[in-house]
Parts: structure tokens; C-alpha cells; sequence
């Protein structure tokens, strides 16, 4: 069935989401080899210090999506669903209302930037300018590929970033040269290559007539009229997300945001396959009739549930590789456990709540939400800092605070996704199953061999007690999908 149809039918595919999520989840498996082997090289030989500043670089790079002032967002609602023959001739003057944009924005700021920081903060400023200008303009084209569910061209781009990072790192460390300032322009450089072969995937739609001033200007407002809501809620995600280390810079020496930013970067390993269902839902969802979604809402947090739990049995083995292959990160162990069930709830929240917040037009709740968790959050991790002062305390009151953003956003959801309060309440009561047994297991014995096989004992009681039917409902979706193929 092609994409047409499924629009016509207004029916939410199982199988062509199946096939888009395999493939994409293929692709991010091999960034996550790439991923995992420069976790080997660049904290083991960049001094503490240097490791602090290039994740303080990683920090910061995650906010210059707000320099579109929404527009990437509204492009996104208005281009998904849609073929390439009707979103092509928009492209064009959707890259130069975005590069006018953007220059208007980031060279002030970038002034402002210089002369406020000092090094190397000023020339870790300007780094980011240059890198939000490239990836907004990634994105551009990256929301222009989601939107018409071309995934497979997105997922080898990826890797081929990914590898060229990669190979990249590894030519500064044999050459003598791996600084977190080349480590930062090489990051920069893979971003733009593959900016630059996107651009060319859609090279045939960047000529033509130039539209006048005025409709340019027309259709960059009417965009940002719809994205800038979109773009605040997912901004206040991002904040979300990075709060703790945005708050662990500030209060904590270098080295010790050097210690949390690597337990979070070694969270977020489990991250990259989770924010593969997330890109690829929501152009999905976008083509399905309202009850669809709502079936598809409820399986698909009981799978993402699984995935997690499965997940976090990852820690055990990286636990025992970080002991004996990084023995100076060993402090960020206990911060790892923590996140690990911070990076469960975040993904709930990221891969639905987000996409069905988006695909009702509830924007502007979901951003009163966000905000008001956020404070709560703020509140939380500043108390955390003042009235204990330990990495670990920042990571308990973040976990606590997507647990309280959680509920609310489940609980104002419960219109659209048929989910009742005792659901909501059981799922989280198997999640908190799940992460006690994680811990148990952690203690019960010090060998990670031993703690894997604790923990799947553990792991398939829960999930046979709790989720036998929808196991069941899985496989014979897999079964319906292949015999229709054949």
C-alpha cells in the first residue's frame, strides 16, 4: 500500500510503520556502534576539562533550534502527509526566508556573544552561531524528507555523518591533534556535509523565479504563526531535557559537569534507537483517523515500555567497561542508574505526548503545561544543588520532576488517547516495577554477568504477568503483515 492509500483510508499502517521504524532503527543501530566507539576514544584521551567544554558545546547546541522563531515547525505540520510534487515548490523560498531569518538573528547575537563571554567560552559562542545557521538549514530539508516518509534516505545520510564524525576523530587522535576545539570544528564539518547532501537531493527545486519580498515575507509569517507554539513547547522539551546540565554547569567546576555530562551521554546511548519512533511517527500518524491514533497511542506505550525495560539491562555491561576502561568516570555510575529511568519517562513524553499534543493543535496547553512543570523542575534541582550539593542529587530531581510532567501531560491527554486514570496509574506502577528490579539487581551481585541474568529473570515475569496479551497482539500483527505481503 503506498502512501496515497493510506491517506485515503485514513487507516494508521502497522506494517509500512513497521518497515519505516525497522529501517530507521537500522540506521541508528550503526550510529550507535559509531556513537559507542567514540565514547571509547574522545573521554579517554581529552583531559577532563576539554571533555567539560566539548559537552558544554553539545549543551548549547541543542537550543539553536529557537532561532527559527518556529518556522521549521510550522513547514513541518503544513509539509506532513503531503507527496514531494506538492511541497516542492516550496522548499525554495522556504530556504530563503529561513537564511535571511537567520542572519537577521544570529549575527547580532553573535556580536553580543563576543563581547560579553571570555575565552574560551567567546569562541565556544561562536562555534554554535556557525552550527545553528547549518542545522536549521539541515532541518529544513530533513523535515521535507520525513514529511513525504522517505526514511531510508534520511537513515543512510545519518549514518554516513555519523561515519564521516567518526573517521574524523580517529585522524586527530593518530595525528596527535584530538582538542575539544577540533573535536568541536569536526562536528561542525560532518553537520555541513550533510546539510550539503540534502541540498542536493533536492537540488532541482532550489532554481527557478524568486518569489517577491512581500509573499516572502507572507509565507514566512503565516509559518511561524503556526510553529512558534510547536517551537516554544518543544523548547521547553529541550530545557527539559538539559536542565540539569545547564544548572550543574553553573554551580559545579568543569570537571564535575564533565562527570554528569558523560553519565548523561551514556543514558542517552539507549536515546538514539527511542528518538528513531519518534521521527518516523508522526507523518504516520498524520495520514490515520482519529481512532486509529488512539489504538496506536495505547500499543504504542505499552511497546515503548518494553523497549526501556529491555534497555536497561545495557547498563550493566557498559557499567563493568567504564569501570576497567575509564576508571576515572567511575563517579558518574550511580548518576547513570538514576537517568536510566529519567530517559523512560522522557521518551514517553518526546515519541507520544509531544507528536499527539502536535496532531490535535493542543500547542498551546501543552506549552502552559511544559512551563509550569519546567519551574517546578527548576525549583526541584535548584534545592537538590543547595541543600545536598551532589551529582546525584541533581539526577533524582529531574527524575522526579518528568515524573510530575508525566502524569500531567497523561492525565490532559486522556481525551484523545482513550487512556483512564487506572491505566495511567498501572503503567507507571510497571515502570516502577521494572526500575526496582534494575537496582535490585544492581546490588544483588557485583558481577555484570550475574546482574544481566538477575535482571531478565525479573524482567520476563513482569512483562509475561503484565503484557502477555498485548505480546500476543504484537506477534499476530506480525503474522497478519507477512501473510498479507505473501
Amino acid at each position: 500500500m503506498d502512501d496515497r492509500t493510506v491517506a485515503e483510508t485514513g487507516r494508521f499502517e502497522v506494517r509500512a510503520f513497521g518497515k519505516d521504524i525497522l529501517v530507521y532503527a537500522s540506521g541508528n543501530g550503526l550510529l550507535l556502534i559509531f556513537v559507542f566507539i567514540q565514547a571509547l576514544i574522545i573521554p579517554k584521551y581529552l583531559s577532563m576539562e576539554g571533555y567539560g567544554y566539548w559537552q558544554l558545546f553539545n549543551l548549547y547546541s541543542t537550543y539553536v533550534g529557537i532561532l527559527h522563531l518556529g518556522f521549521l515547525d510550522g513547514l513541518m505540520v503544513r509539509w506532513a502527509g503531503k507527496d514531494l510534487n506538492q511541497i516542492g515548490g516550496e522548499i525554495k523560498p522556504a530556504i530563503r526566508f529561513l537564511v535571511l531569518e537567520q542572519l537577521v538573528v544570529t549575527i547580532p547575537l553573535g556580536f553580543i556573544t563576543y563581547f560579553l563571554l571570555q575565552p574560551p567560552l567567546q569562541w565556544i559562542g561562536l562555534m554554535l552561531f556557525a552550527f545553528a545557521l547549518i542545522q536549521n538549514l539541515a532541518f529544513l530539508f530533513i523535515f521535507a524528507t520525513q514529511a513525504i516518509r522517505q526514511f531510508r534516505l534520511l537513515t543512510m545520510l545519518n549514518v554516513i555523518r555519523g561515519f564521516v564524525f567518526l573517521l574524523l576523530i580517529v585522524l586527530l587522535f593518530t595525528s596527535g591533534h584530538l582538542e575539544y576545539q577540533y573535536v568541536i570544528v569536526v562536528s561542525l564539518a560532518s553537520s555541513f556535509l550533510f546539510m550539503f547532501a540534502l541540498a542536493v537531493r533536492y537540488r532541482r527545486y532550489l532554481w527557478g523565479n524568486h518569489s517577491p519580498a512581500s509573499s516572502l515575507a507572507s509565507f514566512g509569517k503565516n509559518n511561524i504563526d503556526i510553529g512558534i507554539l510547536i517551537l516554544l513547547g518543544n523548547f521547553v522539551f529541550g530545557l527539559f531535557w538539559s536542565l540539569d546540565r545547564l544548572l550543574v554547569s553553573s554551580f559545579f567546576a568543569i570537571e564535575q559537569f564533565a562527570v554528569y555530562a558523560f553519565a548523561m551521554a551514556v543514558a542517552q546511548l539507549a536515546f538514539i534507537f527511542i528518538r528513531a519512533i519518534a521521527d518516523v511517527l508522526f507523518p504516520h500518524l498524520s495520514a490515520a483517523a482519529p481512532e486509529q491514533r488512539t489504538r496506536a497511542y495505547q500499543l504504542g506505550k505499552r511497546v515503548l515500555i518494553l523497549c526501556w525495560a529491555v534497555l536497561l539491562g545495557a547498563y550493566f555491561p557498559l557499567a563493568a567497561l567504564i569501570q576497567f576502561y575509564l576508571p576515572h568516570y567511575t563517579g558518574s555510575l550511580p548518576i547513570i542508574k538514576i537517568l536510566m529511568g529519567t530517559m523512560g519517562l522522557s521518551s514517553l513524553i518526546l515519541i507520544l505526548h509531544v507528536n499527539y499534543y502536535r496532531l490535535y493543535r493542543k500547542q498551546r496547553q501543552y506549552f502552559g503545561i511544559g512551563i509550569t512543570a519546567l519551574a517546578f523542575a527548576v525549583l526541584l534541582v535548584l534545592i537538590a544543588i543547595k541543600a545536598l550539593g551532589t551529582l546525584e542529587s541533581v539526577a533524582m530531581a529531574i527524575l522526579l520532576s518528568f515524573f510530575v510532567w508525566y502524569i500531567i501531560n497523561e492525565l490532559s491527554l486522556k481525551a484523545v488517547t482513550g487512556e483512564s486514570s487506572g491505566k495511567i496509574w498501572k503503567s507507571l506502577m510497571i515502570m516502577g516495577c521494572y526500575f526496582a528490579c534494575f537496582w535490585i539487581a544492581s546490588f544483588l551481585n557485583s558481577w555484570f554477568i550475574a546482574q544481566m541474568l538477575i535482571y531478565a529473570g525479573f524482567f520476563l515475569v513482569i512483562s509475561f504477568g503484565f503484557f502477555s496479551s498485548d505480546i500476543t497482539s504484537l506477534l499476530s500483527m506480525v503474522r497478519r503483515s507477512r501473510a498479507n505481503r505473501s
